[in-house]
């Protein structure tokens, strides 16, 4: 096994300024191993801004990812300081929890959908200044003009057997209703999308679905009834040239009916007007955050490690396990922020469970927390790079939803005195033949060694003009995982080889990218074990919001030390159902997806192969 203990001797805790208000901290634990990098964020200082994004600026797309994105992607494409990855998601880009972005509700807090709950969500007020945690339930109230009433139970996501569901054009061009549901256009709407306020528009079309797809005007709604119940309300009760009002209620789960009833609620102007007289305070609270972004489970609880996964609906697996993680703190006074990763499944980083990342947290002085989506999902990026090491492959997993710093004022660290190492001045005119322009070179990255095995290490610098940089300069930011996944560079400016091939190693240097090449061979005798096979792992469960005729299918190929299997095929046959697809390629983290649409109310079962593997057989659940 390779360690950062024996093949890295510059691994330590190193601390890089990214801006004013705004530290990176990466430490390495050449114990475990354990490769945590935590970003300090303080919400007070001028220019700092917390922000929420979705994959493409979209809940859903055609492309492959249905609306997902690359992490470090969106974050150049935003100019984020910062990013990391967000709440957790099922194939597409709706998360399945909150979100708020920029004060619009792009989606609902989980509230179990019969497998616990609700779960936990980070919310930022609405001058960015203040962080805090809550559980939240939601209702969503929608009134007819004949004064019939229909629960709205989705924002942007697929309604189900008789549900209703609103979607924005946030979602996309189009709706994904069922055939036999029904769908409502809606103009003249008050958008945005709040928490809590009251929406109105003027029904333009009632439409009856065919093909379950109806275009959503870029200023109005579209609010689909699935088959049943929903589709009946709609096509009975509301007709063209109705208006139409209701509002989506985020607020304590205990009550949060009582608080958002149409008629009843005190205004100004959309908003309530304040909490205490027809809606609570959370509500009212809710309604003005800017960016909220959901997770679970919580971590921290007033400055004390409390985990509870069962309470908001996540099983063991998840939270007891060594995996890769995401988390979230704030201080006591919701003023400082703590975004802490920690690399796992992999030989220099083993992954935490949530009771140590819960500790891991507190320590840096955390008092509430809670945890994000981890396992492959987990990815930071600083200036739009990638530090950590997602999965240990070194690509990263398109996910739905991101957390982002900005700053108005990136900070250039002028390197300390005892970071720069002095080099040989050489004047042109002195070397015959060579005109001076051709010493007049940008900054370069340099490596006590260009060629490597594996396992192996070198210490880089970076070389800008007269001045060589050492590594662990706050002048310096390295992305983490070289190109192909051959090794990995933590923030002291060590290069650990772990694969064979030519490799590009990457610096953010006084914002440009700086590159360099380093080949890394295979050791001489081929380190061959138990752990180098690969088999399949399958987990089936119902889909979260589609009820019991449809469930989700993932599959995961990875070796005993759960290195993931990338890009390796699968088949999947299904009997008494039908799957979207049934051949996949494994992702970077040796993960596919395939959902499953069962023919009766029971019974049913699935097999998966790919190639030579132990196939597995596995059935509907229950």
């Amino acid at each position: 096994m390779l360690s950062f203990a024996s093949s890295l001797c510059q691994a330590s805790t190193v601390t890089k300024r990214l801006a004013p208000g705004v530290t990176l901290t990466q430490e390495i634990d050449t114990t475990t191993p354990l490769i945590i990098n935590v970003v300090t964020v303080d919400l007070k200082t001028a220019g700092v801004h917390p922000e929420v994004a979705i994959g493409q600026d979209k809940i859903f797309g055609s492309d492959a990812t249905k609306g997902r994105e690359d992490v470090a992607r969106l974050a150049r494409r935003h100019k984020a300081l910062v990013a990391v990855n967000g709440d957790y998601f099922d194939y597409t880009g709706d998360p399945l929890g909150l979100g708020i972005r920029n004060g619009e509700l792009l989606s609902e807090p989980w509230t179990g959908y019969g497998k616990g709950g609700p779960r936990a969500v980070l919310g930022f007020t609405d001058d960015g200044k203040r962080a805090l945690f809550d559980i939240l339930g939601f209702l969503g109230d929608l009134q007819a003009a004949d004064g019939q009433r229909i629960a709205v139970r989705g924002i942007n996501r697929l309604a189900g057997k008789s549900e209703v569901v609103v979607y924005s054009s946030t979602y996309g061009d189009a709706t994904a209703n069922k055939p036999g549901g029904t769908d409502l256009v809606l103009t003249g709407v008050n958008l945005p999308l709040r928490a809590n306020k009251m929406i109105q528009g003027k029904v333009t079309v009632v439409k009856a679905l065919s093909d379950g797809i109806t275009p959503i005007p870029p200023d109005g709604l579209v609010i689909a009834g699935g088959p049943g119940v929903g589709a009946d309300f709609l096509a009975q009760h509301i007709h063209a040239g109705d208006n139409v009002g209701f509002v989506l209620g985020v607020g304590d789960p205990s009550n949060v009916a009582s608080s958002v009833q149409v008629a009843n609620l005190p205004r100004v102007g959309d908003l309530p007007s304040r909490a205490g007289v027809g809606i609570d305070r959370k509500a009212f609270l809710w309604s003005r955050m800017s960016h909220a972004i959901g997770g679970g489970p919580r971590l921290l609880v007033n400055g004390q490690v409390s985990v509870d996964g069962v309470a908001e609906g996540f099983d063991a697996t998840l939270t007891d396990g060594p995996h890769p993680r995401t988390a979230v703190g704030t201080s006591s006074d919701g003023s400082r922020l703590y975004i802490v990763t920690v690399d796992g499944r992999q030989t220099i980083s083993k992954g935490v469970s949530l009771v140590a990342l819960a500790g891991i947290l507190k320590r840096y002085g955390a008092s509430e927390a809670i945890n994000l989506d981890g396992g492959g999902s987990t990815t930071m990026a600083v200036g739009g790079i990638t530090i950590s090491s997602p999965g240990g492959t070194g690509y990263e997993r398109p996910v739905a939803d991101m957390l982002l710093i900005d700053s108005d004022a990136p900070y250039v660290e002028t390197a300390p005195e005892d970071s720069v190492l002095p080099v040989m001045q050489v004047d042109p005119a002195n070397v015959v033949g060579m005109p001076p322009a051709a010493f007049v070179r940008g900054p370069q990255i340099v490596a006590a060694s260009d060629t490597l095995t594996v396992g192996a290490a070198t210490t880089l610098t970076l070389v800008d003009g007269a001045r060589t940089i050492r590594g662990d300069s706050g002048d310096v930011v390295w992305q983490g995982p070289s190109s192909g996944g051959c090794g990995f560079v933590n923030q002291s400016g060590s290069f650990l080889a772990l694969a064979p091939g030519d490799t590009k190693i990457t610096a953010l240097y006084k914002g440009q990218l700086v590159t360099t090449t380093i080949t890394v061979s295979a050791p001489a005798a081929p380190l061959v074990s138990a752990a180098d096979l690969f088999a399949l792992r399958t987990k089936i469960a119902r889909a979260p919001v589609a009820g019991a005729q449809q469930s989700v299918l993932s599959v995961q190929i990875a070796n005993a030390a759960l290195k993931p299997g990338q890009g390796m095929p699968v088949h999947v046959s299904v009997t008494g159902g039908k799957a979207d697809h049934i051949d996949g390629v494994t992702d970077a983290d040796g993960g596919v997806t395939f959902r499953i649409t069962w023919d009766n109310a029971a019974g049913g079962l699935v097999t998966v192969t790919s190639g030579t593997l132990a196939s597995v057989t596995i059935g509907r659940p229950k």
